[in-house]
């Protein structure tokens, strides 16, 4: 594969590393990356494609809300068993949540996330290899 891996985030991303939960409407989730633009969440109900919704987390004096709309979402083997991750796009210019993901930052409950191009090229030449294994012609076993 020779196409480069484009960053589609406007803004930075922010791993998290010590557990961060809250709901999306009336499902709880756990976040797993958030950034201003998008969150990536991982939670055991699924969640429809285009669904809208309210993020929310509190954690310690720190909470936010703010309103959202489900962009992917899918079945993954994670170390806690099949739960679903989804992508969700958030709406722009809430001061509130911007305020608390930088005490989350101060607090050292999220970290920047620098390496997140890498990780995506890597997903893309994994697929990509799975992709090619996949369409290669399998040989016709000999007939007796």
């Amino acid at each position: 594969m020779t196409e480069e891996t484009r960053e589609l985030r406007k803004a930075e991303r922010f791993q998290v590393v010590e557990p961060l939960v809250g709901a999306f409407g009336s499902v709880e989730v756990t976040m797993i990356n958030i950034g201003l633009g998008g969150v990536q969440l991982q939670h055991a109900q699924p969640l429809r494609i285009g669904t809208r919704g309210r993020l929310a987390f509190h954690r310690g004096g720190i909470s936010a809300s703010i309103q959202g709309r489900v962009v992917w979402s899918h079945f993954s083997q994670t170390s806690e068993g099949l739960l679903y991750k989804s992508g969700v796009q958030l709406d722009a210019g809430d001061v509130q949540y911007a305020a608390a993901i930088n005490e989350l930052l101060r607090a050292g409950i999220v970290a920047r996330d620098g390496d997140s191009l890498e990780r995506k090229r890597l997903r893309e030449q994994e697929r990509e290899q799975r992709r090619l294994s996949s369409t290669k012609i399998q040989p016709i076993p000999p007939t007796s």
